[in-house]
């Protein structure tokens, strides 16, 4: 009997521990910019403050600390930074203080979402002091990769087109894509007639660069050239630009 109740002490002393004054969630927590629908909800559940004063749900990111919704006596509302059209038009907020919870949901996904963010409430406790709590989580914004481009000599090529060059002509070629977030790895193929299927291609000349753009932090964008001497002793060269299932082919002729 008396294992039983030591047990059953530390099963509600842990359940104690457990519980948090405050907490923010956020689901899903990994999205990508096609993702709908993103909730973000922050709950008040100390007894140390009976009645908050406010509750806040703040954003830490590309554009620095701003609050994203703010919640006092009766009013719920965006924060000064969202009340922007382009914010409103994707954001839907509830709960107030007197539920002890707020909400945003977030139809659509931009880039920028991606961010810490951190729930705050205040009020005061029953000796009149002032107290804070905070909590915080990240949301990561992902992207997929796009169709490869790709350029001979310089110029643009459209998929499976017939290239001619003569022999003995340096050939350049090079493949650029949006390759997602996280990135895939961009790979270049080369059909071998021996065994009719494309082999990764490893005799050409070539070294693939990968960057975060500007203004576009969920998107990497990588480059990889290949160069070679066309021969006539390979008449015709079938490459194929690869990444992960979006693919690019160019096809290129070599005569005398």
């Amino acid at each position: 009997m008396i294992t039983y109740v030591r047990l059953a002490c530390i099963a509600l002393y842990l359940a104690e521990a457990g519980t948090k004054d405050i907490n923010i969630k956020i689901v899903p927590e990994h999205v990508f910019l096609d993702s709908r629908d993103v909730n973000i909800s922050c709950e008040f559940n100390s007894n140390l403050v009976k009645t908050p004063q406010w509750i806040t749900i703040r954003r830490n990111g590309l554009f620095l600390l701003h609050d994203v919704v703010i919640a006092t006596g009766n009013k719920t509302e965006l924060g000064e930074f969202f009340r922007d059209s382009k914010y409103r038009s994707r954001m839907e907020i509830n709960g107030s203080v007197a539920d002890q919870r707020v909400n945003v949901m977030m139809r659509t996904m931009e880039c920028e979402d991606e961010a810490h963010y951190e729930c705050v409430v205040g009020g005061h406790n029953d000796q009149g002091s002032l107290q804070m709590f905070s909590d915080s989580y990240a949301l990561v914004v992902n992207s997929h990769p796009e169709r490869p481009t790709i350029t001979v000599n310089g110029s643009s090529v459209l998929n499976k087109t017939f290239i001619g060059v003569k022999a003995g002509e340096e050939v350049h070629i090079e493949c650029d894509a949006y390759v997602g977030k996280p990135p895939i790895t961009m790979h270049w193929y080369k059909y071998d007639a021996n065994n009719g299927s494309y082999i990764t291609e490893r005799n050409m000349t070539g070294k693939p660069s990968r960057r975060l753009p500007i203004g576009n932090l969920c998107n990497y964008y990588t480059t990889f050239p290949l160069g070679f001497i066309a021969s006539i002793s390979t008449p015709e060269v079938r490459l194929k630009c690869a990444v992960g299932n979006e693919q690019e082919d160019v096809i290129i002729n070599v005569s005398t």
